[in-house]
């Protein structure tokens, strides 16, 4: 059973906005008593001592919103009670990591068993299709989804450096999907529809506070939870046929460019891929903005010129490529392609995955270090 007055999904709406806004309140002051303030570091994009594990407010209020539409048999489907359990889950990994610091091979082996089980829980999965050719193979599209959506989860959490980015991000995508969905089929009932608008609505009051200058952050609990959330309500919309997979590749392709495109040249550098770094585009971006101009709100500004810009083009860009990618599948690889290329060479002009000026500090001082006990050893 789908809305049929507007009344109560609004009501909802405004419960779920007003429940994440005083939670994240609630986490901005309990956070030096949970020990969730972030201090400033070489690595990270802010200056001052910032609260983090916000993201709790907006996964909290989603996943009660969620629970409640489909215990009361307002929506229904397969894969409510997945991201139920999966999204409860690596929230509460992502949260246990923003307190203790996880090590990266055990945090990604709870990820890979969550989002195995999650993706195996939706089958059966729709066949690839390429230039006409159909690829239905069960255990092959399962493995690609697995590997995509693990990626995708660890890519948000790379995106997540600066204030506002992460955030605006998922909801740009959450509201473009919607969109396109009712585009494709005259409504605005779809099952994941309604779990995207409450989940935009979720977001929005967390951004209330994260938006430069961040009051707070939104901490792995956060960034973890939306890039599963965002994957499973992807893959949701692709076995329904709501959405192509086209379409799922331009959307979010700011993201998807500039983290693929950093990953992969810092490990042609043989740097190490998984530790903090400030050499996305994004963050490169940023910091070229506080140094042209130089003042004491220097750095909310290049958050905000940066994140702003992001929209622009998810907007004036992206979306209207995945109309043309919606409504034309058979041009689909043409159409990310075009959308792809020119961030490609706007993360290439950045110089993204190129150590800034402290990473070849660090890396100058580490090979002095190793030189000095090498001469020792030597003596």
């Amino acid at each position: 059973m789908m809305f049929g007055n507007l009344m109560i999904p609004g009501l909802i709406a405004v419960g779920v906005f007003l429940v994440s806004l005083i939670c994240t309140c609630v986490i901005l002051n309990l956070a030096p008593i949970l020990g969730l303030v972030k201090s400033p570091t070489n690595r990270c994009s802010h200056v001052m001592p910032t609260p983090r594990g916000g993201g709790v407010s907006f996964v909290v209020s989603s996943l009660i919103a969620f629970s409640i539409l489909y215990f009361s048999g307002s929506i229904s489907g397969p894969v409510i009670p997945v991201i139920l359990a999966g999204g409860t889950l690596i929230a509460a990994l992502g949260f246990w990591d923003d307190l203790h610091n996880v090590p990266v091979r055990y945090r990604l082996v709870a990820q890979a068993a969550i989002v195995a089980a999650s993706v195996y829980a939706l089958s059966p999965l729709p066949a690839l299709e390429f230039w006409g050719f159909n690829l239905n193979v069960s255990w092959f599209t399962w493995g690609i989804a697995t590997f995509a959506l693990i990626w995708w989860l660890n890519l948000y959490n790379f995106m997540d450096g600066i204030d506002g980015l992460a955030g605006g991000e998922a909801t740009s995508i959450l509201v473009a999907a919607t969109l396109l969905i009712s585009l494709k089929t005259a409504s605005f009932e779809a099952t994941e529809q309604i779990l995207m608008l409450l989940l935009t609505v979720a977001l929005l009051g967390f951004m209330a506070l994260n938006w430069p200058p961040a009051k707070i952050f939104m901490g792995d609990v956060g960034s973890t939870y939306l890039g599963y959330m965002l994957g499973m309500l992807a893959l949701t919309s692709l076995c329904s046929g709501s959405l192509n997979l086209w379409v799922w590749l331009i959307i979010p392709a700011v993201f998807w460019v500039d983290a693929t495109f950093t990953l992969l040249r810092r490990m042609i550098r043989r740097d190490c891929w998984y530790q903090a770094h400030q050499s996305h585009a994004y963050q490169r971006l940023s910091r070229f903005l506080e140094e042209t101009r130089p003042g004491s709100h220097t750095r909310h500004r290049a958050h905000r010129k940066v994140s702003l810009g992001m929209l622009c083009i998810n907007i004036g860009w992206l979306f209207p490529l995945s109309v043309v990618a919606l409504y034309w599948p058979a041009w689909g690889l043409l159409t990310v392609a075009a959308a792809w290329t020119p961030l490609v060479l706007l993360a290439a002009s950045c110089g993204a995955g190129k150590p800034g000026n402290i990473e070849q500090r660090h890396q100058k001082h580490s090979k002095n270090v190793e030189f000095q006990e090498g001469v020792s050893l030597e003596v």
